[in-house]
């Protein structure tokens, strides 16, 4: 009889657990929450000035685009959170060259708001939104969990303040950012989540084009097409100024860093490689050419003196001199990563990055180089990146760089 009561009791307890988990998981349980959301001002987390501020074109705005970190990093006090937060601003700034942070407000698990563009200036964080909407971020990856009750309340309480204050339109609509750009943000679960809002939309459109559209109802067929190549010249213009470039990345040549010819042919690839694998070489690092070639001239003499390989076996090696040096090149299968060899690019950036992050003249130069590829129709444009450990028993590349690249386009969790 005793063992049954403790039986019973122990369903009672799980029973209200999952009762007061519904609870805070739900938007409704927040939604006539008044309380004025504590915001964490850019002094007192301590951001650095922004280079440039570009005004809100439309206000109130009529959408908010929720992202997440994407970072499997999390915070629960004030001083944890603000040391995130410069990271992702010195991230943004230093790596992805935007004028400040991306994101209009970040949400960390201790239930603050901190500020980053704020209310009034136009983002960096969903390409055709960015101008008309409020990108909050909540701290962390929720890819297979959801963030804490703290801070989803915390995110319905600074929207519900925004209508109050007049910077948010009383029928904005809510979106995730995977519905604006090729991403998993704001991911799985958290995406769930905020298909759950009462004003989210499975339709998002910008309402400059919107606008448009109604006006051209009346129009003749020429005109409708003569309106339409404006407003595909002008839509290059009301994204803000930050949408993402990238320039022609500086490739040493073969011939240039002094490669010795391979030992026989290397093969090529019979696709479009939908994969780009990411490597350290876990070497001292090197900020000059000379210096970046002499490395590169090694690491071919260890592949093909110890590891009997036929050549380097990267398609490239990136120094923190910015320069890209040509390995086995686009188009050639590697000896990078087995079992992606035949279906990847693969890029080393010299040095070790265990403990901290390459400059961001190489990180500059490898995200050059992708999208450079992309464009060259060298790498497909729904690529997937992973860091080598994805594919096969290593620390490569290095702690700290696997966690960076874990925050740029295309990385999957999935290898």
């Amino acid at each position: 009889m005793m063992g049954s009561s403790i039986f019973h009791f122990l369903i009672l307890i799980l029973t209200l657990q999952n009762i007061v988990s519904a609870l805070q998981t739900s938007w409704n349980n927040f939604e006539n929450d008044t309380e004025i959301p504590r915001i964490v001002s850019r002094e007192e987390w301590g951001a650095r000035a922004p280079v440039f501020r570009e005004e809100m074109k439309v206000s109130p705005t009529p959408y908010v685009v929720i992202h997440h970190g994407g970072i499997p990093c999390y915070c629960h006090t004030q001083n944890e959170c603000s040391e995130i937060v410069k990271y992702y601003q010195n991230l943004h700034m230093d790596d992805r060259v935007w004028f400040d942070i991306g994101y209009s407000f970040l949400i960390g698990e201790d239930g603050n708001v901190y500020e980053g563009r704020g209310w009034n200036s136009c983002g960096a964080h969903a390409p055709g939104y960015n101008n008309q909407s409020i990108g909050i971020c909540i701290i962390g990856d929720f890819s297979d969990s959801l963030p804490n009750a703290a801070a989803l309340k915390a995110v319905n309480a600074l929207i519900e303040y925004g209508v109050t204050l007049g910077k948010i339109n009383e029928n904005y609509q809510v979106i995730g950012h995977r519905q604006v750009r090729d991403t998993e943000c704001p991911g799985e679960e958290l995406y769930k989540y905020v298909q759950t809002h009462p004003r989210w939309t499975s339709t998002p459109t910008p309402r400059f084009f919107y606008h448009f559209r109604v006006s051209i109802k009346r129009t003749t067929k020429m005109e409708k097409l003569a309106i339409t190549l404006i407003l595909f010249a002008l839509g290059q213009l009301v994204i803000c100024s930050e949408k993402e470039t990238f320039a022609q990345p500086n490739i040493i040549s073969r011939s240039e860093w002094g490669a010795k010819p391979p030992t026989k042919r290397v093969g090529n690839l019979g696709i479009v490689p939908p994969y780009v694998i990411i490597h350290h070489s876990a070497t001292d690092g090197c900020t000059t050419q000379a210096i970046c070639q002499s490395r590169v001239r090694s690491f071919q003499n260890y592949h093909m003196n110890t590891n009997k390989w036929s050549d380097i076996g990267y398609n490239f090696v990136v120094g923190e001199d910015g320069n890209v040096y040509e390995g086995r090149g686009w188009g050639k299968i590697g000896a990078h990563a087995p079992n992606y060899n035949s279906k990847s690019i693969g890029i080393c950036i010299i040095g070790n990055f265990v403990n901290r992050n390459p400059n961001s003249a190489a990180i500059n130069a490898v995200q050059n180089l992708i999208s450079y590829g992309v464009s060259m129709g060298k790498i497909t444009s729904t690529y997937t990146l992973l860091g080598h450990r994805q594919t096969k028993q290593t620390t490569c590349p290095g702690d700290s760089l696997y966690n960076l690249i874990q925050t740029w386009p295309h990385w999957s969790s999935h290898a």
